[in-house]
């Protein structure tokens, strides 16, 4: 309960908006439970930081013990004896501070079964709500949802954290099969998996995890865009945690997710660092505009990539550096930051890529260049068909530094 007030001068300061005539504005009971009067100001003490509305004369504290949802506008304006617009006024004022709950029922869009499993979600959601955004509305919008995971391997945690929070359908591509090695951070497999495909063992844990959940299990090697085209189709968000094939993986979901107007989040673990970041399509750089980016800041990295390519440069077994808690921080904030774009409660980072530095359990975030002449989302970019550019053209555009004409 530490932190700084935000202090507010005057009980009504908003500029005036036309309120609903049957709205029957309600105080949130955990609002009314952190308020207190003293010294002539109403405070409303909360996680962050205290609400303080100077009441010298009691009125604010009057007006808010009429809020109990019984009463709508205009019998808040009588009762209070405060004028209409006044009133729609200071609504709006504890609105805009997240003060009071929306006025709905719980929806017939949630089972019985639904409010109780989801209980605590909704508490949650109701510290977000509005009185024109309800906690039930972000249940029944993640009901309504479909994320499909590209990569069961560090993307099994992230469909899992999915599949608890109640999104309604998961779809989960992988072609690999468990091995005991995968254990030390994909826990959501058992010893019991190991050798089944990773996709059979994940459709059965989450169903085990939340049965009023749908969960497709697609068994395919992504060797193409074109490839995850049907499996991906429909999706209000894909996560693309796969590492095979090098450097062409990603690129095919990027391809296909562009090809279908599709937002997606990717993600990389390490030993020290990981990071995460989201392409919204028409909007934010892509994969191969973070490719060219690093390729074109970074000429050492460069010539690297071009000898692995042409495999001139032997492969090494260097292991995997995920650690299961690592893993779990950077799969979580996946999960919440799609959790903010499905239901609105709340913003998404505003800049794109996040770099996770896991010794220090700093995160820090910044933004993905759009490139002019990305082949894959630019000015260079192919009138038809899905597939990227082969990695020749990606390294010559690198080179050149010179946008395509």
């Amino acid at each position: 309960m530490n932190g700084g007030a935000v202090r507010v001068r005057t009980a009504f300061p908003l500029t005036r908006r036309r309120s609903i005539p049957s709205m029957k504005p309600k105080l949130k009971p955990y609002c009314r439970h952190v308020m207190s009067l003293g010294d002539g100001v109403i405070r409303f003490k909360m996680e962050r930081a205290s609400l303080e509305i100077p009441d010298p004369e009691g009125t604010v504290h009057a007006f808010v013990r009429l809020l109990d949802g019984t009463r709508t506008i205009a019998e808040l304006s009588q009762e209070a004896g405060l004028t209409l617009g006044d009133t729609e006024d200071a609504v709006a004022l504890l609105d805009r501070h997240r003060l009071l709950e929306a006025e709905s029922t719980e929806p017939s869009a949630l089972t019985e079964r639904e409010l109780v499993r989801y209980k605590n979600n909704l508490t949650y959601f109701s510290l977000h709500e509005s009185l024109t955004n309800s906690r039930y509305d972000c249940q029944v919008k993640l009901k309504n949802a479909k994320v499909a995971v590209v990569g069961l391997g560090g993307g099994s945690v992230i469909a899992a954290w999915l599949a608890a929070m109640g999104v309604g359908t998961i779809v989960g591509v992988d072609c690999d099969r468990v091995e005991l090695n995968n254990l030390n951070r994909q826990f959501f497999y058992t010893e019991k998996d190991v050798g089944e495909y990773k996709t059979v063992a994940l459709k059965r844990r989450l169903e085990e995890l939340n049965g009023d959940i749908r969960v497709e299990a697609v068994q395919l090697k992504v060797d193409s865009a074109a490839s995850l085209l049907q499996a991906i189709s429909g999706a209000d968000f894909v996560v693309g945690a796969i590492d095979t094939p090098p450097l062409l993986g990603s690129r095919y979901v990027n391809s296909a997710c562009l090809h279908l107007n599709i937002p997606a989040y990717y993600v990389s673990i390490g030993n020290k660092l990981g990071f995460y970041y989201r392409v919204d399509p028409t909007e934010s750089g892509c994969t191969d505009c973070r490719l060219l980016h690093i390729m074109r800041t970074e000429p050492e990295l460069l010539e690297t990539t071009k000898r692995k390519w042409n495999r001139a440069e032997p492969d090494a077994d260097f292991g995997n550096p995920g650690f299961a808690p690592n893993v779990a921080v950077i799969t979580s904030l996946i999960a919440s930051e799609i959790a903010k774009r499905l239901t609105g409660y709340g913003e998404p980072f505003p800049m794109p890529f996040g770099l996770i530095d896991f010794q220090g359990m700093s995160v820090s975030h910044r933004n993905i260049p759009k490139a002019d002449d990305c082949p894959s989302c630019g000015r260079g970019r192919p009138p038809e068909g899905p597939e990227p550019v082969p990695m020749e053209k990606l390294f010559a555009l690198a080179e050149s530094g010179v946008p395509a004409g």
